[in-house]
């Protein structure tokens, strides 16, 4: 209850309805579970660090902003 009181300025239901967002942790959920069975596929082994960078590039994906961060990184000869 404190934790919901504290941030009651931050819970603007009604207006993150009306610009059609999702309020609900259902959506979130939902693609850790996705994100998470991805990297973890049959026969896949990972360390805790590459485990981390696959994931960040699988953010990076989802987040459509794949190609903005490549098209900001030099390539290396």
């Amino acid at each position: 209850m404190n934790y919901v009181a504290e941030r009651r300025d931050m819970i603007r239901y009604v207006e993150f309805e009306k610009q059609g967002w999702d309020i609900g942790s259902g959506p979130t959920e939902s693609q850790c579970k996705a994100t998470t069975r991805r990297i973890k596929g049959r026969g896949m082994r990972w360390n805790h660090c590459n485990a981390e960078h696959m994931m960040q590039l699988e953010a990076l994906y989802q987040s459509r902003a794949w190609g903005k961060w490549w098209s900001t990184r030099y390539l290396l000869n």
